[in-house]
């Protein structure tokens, strides 16, 4: 019999390895054996003489010091210098030499020149490029990155009490890598690339651009790949920028010769595939085993404008502007329709076909009717690659800096300045008054705001529907109304699209909803002069196709791999001449990979020594021996901690700092009921057996800080809130709200007023007094079913109630809607959003399934 979230790890045929169900505390992602760890270096920081000499080296990559600096810094060293540590640097030539030496660490770059002619004239185009099957053997051959390294397509569920569940969340848990794994030879093992590729402005005035290239390892976990560090993102590539020529600008052949550039450059990286994605390559990895991997490009991760070159389709004006399926372009906005899906195969066969015609433009009328190029594929020439199969969806620019940033914002900022400057500084001042969120940007008077950072049109339009709901109306503006629609369908495809784990359900419940946005902007067209025909739009047709073929959004979003571009920009502007910047960027680069290598043997390294030296456990045995209040005695481990200690303060001063607030009012009298009770519900007797009178000169320790573990009901893993109880924080009140549990059944929010420690006889409770948010909300309220709004009202303040900090579950974001109701804000973060569907549910509310 199988108990309730076992999991069953089913491995590809070809694996050789059994199906296997754990128990859901059992489980481990990754079915590779870990190898054992031999004892590290005892000398990480070579070739530096010294671990001083490293770490100052260290320090002047890490903070860009110029040449002069770097000097500086060496001379004040020689003069602190004491202790054991050599150190022998002179000037910054000898740091430079000792970073070349240690070159060898990463897979360096090599430098090509490539020569193009475009009618009768040439040009010469400097590629730079790391050898990708090298790079690939570095990450295989690193005993950290080994052991989470997985090789074999897994199909993964979850026992729901009657059935298992698929879950899809990783690349190798989705078809493509299955698919992959099913074309090979038996024993052969996939060895996945994620490819990234997009220009980027070093300089404020544009004049200097990079084209990196980065790669990424879908056989790690994305909590690996997605970091900084090792095993995240490489560059692995520096593609020629080719300059406009005004002679040739307006030549229609002028775009086939830049994207050929592009191909060539392109295929200069890829070139140690080629073979081996054909005939695999045997490679012994740290299992001391022999395996026989195919390289593949399974993710292509770009813009829309950088997956027309990557496909070599013509773009947005072109008869058919998708490059991964051949939609007409005047049925872009059609989401309900399916159309024939693009191979390389047929592109290969149509671009073969049009070079038979026997003119131009024969050629050409051949190639436009499927919106395709005259120009060889570099991605053709890896086996097992379909350039079309491996594009993917991009959340970063198709949605928050496309669909809501271009489009939904655009529009409904029209509607909102129609109603007139008290209605847009209400906006405004809405934004500005929204609760504060940890890793939520508050961006403030966002009807002027010019966007330079694709997280800020993500974070309004989170926000906007809470800041909007009431002054744009059905009856006032049945436009803006119906467009404030639009955008909460957006926003739940946008958290349906971010979910980090899928299961068949939430692929089908965001496809219907995706459907349904569809509908609602078909309404709007109908009734404005707004088009919607665009790809980036049509792009939600392709969404969960993609999920369900590479796993989450977040193995292919294009927001990871643009982080890097800061870095790239701050070599540029502080570590070059501004003068053949791309060698100089990509030193610098490499550098970093190393001394990232280093400095990850150095923590190694003290690691090992410290448990050489010391018996943790019987340290931990020591510590709690020593303790004089006892651990109350709860089950399970304690998920939430207190923090931002406070001065003791007797209940008598409490009660005098807080008097003007009812909820402050007997504060003793119903601390003691409250104790009373709660103390033999946890199993621990009362002192002495009489019930707790707890008296005005007793104390108690507030605290202003809050730290929360929970799990997650989307991915099940550990997450954290952090929480504010605080008369000023940053100069305001912050007093954030809470998930409380108060029965096994029953869940409700409330907020934090305040937290404290008592001590009843031995043992010390963390305690919370909280407003409870339960009060009855009468009949749901028409806009709030229209736009999904979960609404919760509060008691008055001279009800508020104790409880045990371990009751709360979670922190939670709600913005006032009138002197005592709130709107639960589920676009937070995924959790957010799964915990709110179901207690939609549990409310009776209708919810898109």
């Amino acid at each position: 019999m199988f108990t309730k979230d076992d999991i069953k790890v089913e491995h590809h045929p070809n694996s050789g390895i059994k199906a296997k169900v754990y128990a859901f505390e059992d489980f481990q992602r990754n079915p590779m054996a870990a190898t054992s760890d031999p004892p590290p270096n005892k000398k990480p920081w070579l070739p530096f003489k010294s671990r001083l000499e490293f770490e100052v080296a260290q320090i002047a990559l890490e903070a860009a010091l110029n040449n002069d600096q770097t000097d500086r810094l060496i001379k004040i060293c020689h003069q602190c210098t004491i202790g054991n540590d050599k150190f022998t640097f002179e000037n910054h030539k000898d740091i430079h030499r000792k970073w070349d030496a240690a070159s060898q660490r990463v897979t360096r770059f090599t430098k090509e020149v490539i020569l193009m002619t475009y009618e009768d004239k040439s040009w010469d185009f400097e590629v730079y490029y790391r050898d990708l099957w090298e790079w690939a053997a570095d990450l295989l051959r690193d005993p950290r990155l080994f052991p989470h390294l997985t090789f074999d397509a897994q199909r993964l569920s979850k026992f729901d009490g009657e059935k298992f569940v698929q879950f899809i969340d990783e690349p190798y848990t989705a078809d493509a890598f299955w698919d992959l794994q099913s074309q090979l030879p038996e024993g052969a093992k996939p060895l996945t690339f994620i490819l990234y590729a997009d220009k980027t402005k070093l300089s404020t005035s544009g004049t200097a651009k990079a084209y990196p290239v980065v790669a990424r390892l879908a056989n790690l976990p994305t909590d690996i790949r997605n970091g900084e560090g090792i095993g995240g993102c490489y560059v692995v590539g520096w593609l020629p920028v080719v300059k406009e020529d005004k002679e040739f600008a307006k030549k229609p052949g002028w775009v086939n010769f830049k994207n050929k550039v592009w191909h060539q450059a392109f295929l200069r990286i890829l070139a140690s595939l080629t073979s081996k994605s054909k005939t695999g390559q045997w490679f012994e990895c740290l299992d001391r085993l022999s395996h026989w991997f195919f390289p593949s490009i399974l993710i292509l991760s770009a813009d829309y404008e950088e997956q027309c070159v990557m496909s070599l389709t013509r773009g947005v004006r072109s008869l058919w502007p998708c490059p991964i399926c051949l939609v007409p372009r005047d049925a872009l906005s059609d989401v309900s329709m399916r159309y024939p899906l693009r191979t390389s195969k047929d592109s290969q066969a149509i671009i073969n076909l049009a070079r038979t015609k026997h003119t131009l433009e024969e050629r050409e009328k051949t190639l436009k009717e499927y919106g395709l190029r005259d120009v060889d594929n570099s991605l053709w020439l890896i086996q097992h690659t379909d350039v079309h199969r491996a594009l993917s969806y991009d959340k970063l620019h198709f949605r928050d800096g496309g669909l809501f940033d271009d489009h939904l914002w655009v529009e409904f900022q029209k509607y909102l300045n129609d109603l007139g400057r008290d209605v847009v500084s209400h906006i405004d001042e809405r934004f500005k008054e929204f609760p504060r969120w940890r890793n939520q940007k508050h961006p403030n008077q966002v009807m002027d705001i010019a966007f330079t950072d694709s997280s800020i049109p993500e974070n309004i339009s989170k926000m906007i529907l809470y800041a909007a709901h009431d002054v744009v109306t059905e009856e006032d503006c049945p436009l803006g109304y119906l467009l404030l629609r639009c955008i909460c369908l957006y926003i739940e495809v946008d958290m349906y699209a971010s979910l980090e784990v899928h299961t068949s359900d939430t692929i089908r419940e965001g496809r219907n909803v995706v459907q349904m946005f569809s509908r609602y902007i078909d309404k709007t067209a109908d009734i404005e002069d707004k088009g919607w025909n665009f790809p980036k739009l049509h792009m939600d047709v392709h969404l969960f196709d993609d999920i369900e073929a590479k796993g989450a959004t977040r193995n292919y979003n294009t927001k990871p791999n643009e982080k890097m571009h800061g870095s790239l920009k701050d070599s540029y502007l502080l570590q070059t001449n501004f003068r053949n910047v791309a060698e100089q960027i990509l030193r610098v680069n490499h550098w970093q990979l190393i001394a990232e290598d280093i400095h990850r043997r150095l923590i190694d390294f003290d690691e090992y020594l410290r448990l050489q030296t010391q018996d943790q456990f019987d340290a931990a045995d020591d510590a709690l021996d020593a303790t004089d209040v006892a651990v109350i005695p709860l089950a399970g481990l304690f998920h939430v901690k207190v923090g931002s200690k406070q001065p003791p303060l007797t209940f008598e001063s409490v009660e005098n700092i807080y008097r003007s607030d009812d909820a402050f009012s007997n504060l003793r009298i119903r601390l003691n009921d409250f104790l009373n009770d709660f103390l033999p519900a946890i199993n621990i007797p009362l002192p002495q057996g009489k019930r707790i009178r707890l008296r005005a000169s007793d104390q108690i320790t507030e605290f202003r800080f809050l730290k929360v573990n929970y799990e997650s009901m989307v991915d099940w893993r550990q997450h954290t809130d952090y929480l504010r109880c605080s008369p000023q924080f940053f100069g305001a009140p912050r007093f954030d709200c809470v998930f409380i549990c108060v029965t096994p059944t029953k869940v409700i929010f409330g907020c934090l007023l305040f937290l404290f420690e008592c001590t009843v006889g031995k043992h010390t409770f963390p305690l919370a007094l909280v407003h409870p948010y339960d009060a009855p909300t009468g009949i749901r309220l028409r806009k709030d079913k229209n736009f999904n709004l979960f609404r919760v009202r509060a008691r008055t303040r001279a009800q508020s109630q104790f409880f045990s900090v371990r009751s709360i579950i979670r922190g939670a974001l709600l913005v006032p809607d009138g002197p005592s109701d709130y709107l639960v804000v589920d676009t937070v973060d995924t959790d957010m959003f799964v915990r709110m569907r179901e207690m939609h549910l549990e409310a009776g509310h209708l919810v898109r399934a």
